[in-house]
């Protein structure tokens, strides 16, 4: 499964456990360097994630707003 079909949580979820893998000394250089990499793209993905969400929040207040300032017609 891609990140791309992933939501939020289940990306955060896979993050903890790439850090707690990170922080087990026992792990190779390459390994710690493959977690690394994986860790950085689910981190890009959850950024977009939330500034997507910020951005549907934002638009749906500025709706709001508007429909609020409207006269209401009888």
């Amino acid at each position: 499964m891609t990140s791309k079909n992933k939501n939020f949580e289940d990306m955060m979820k896979e993050l903890e456990t790439i850090v707690n893998q990170l922080d087990n000394d026992s792990i190779s250089l390459e390994e710690s360097m493959d977690l690394y990499q994986k860790g950085m793209t689910l981190s890009k993905s959850c950024e977009k994630t939330l500034k997507d969400a910020e951005e549907k929040v934002a638009k749906l207040m500025e709706n709001e707003a508007v429909s609020n300032d409207e006269p209401e017609t009888e």
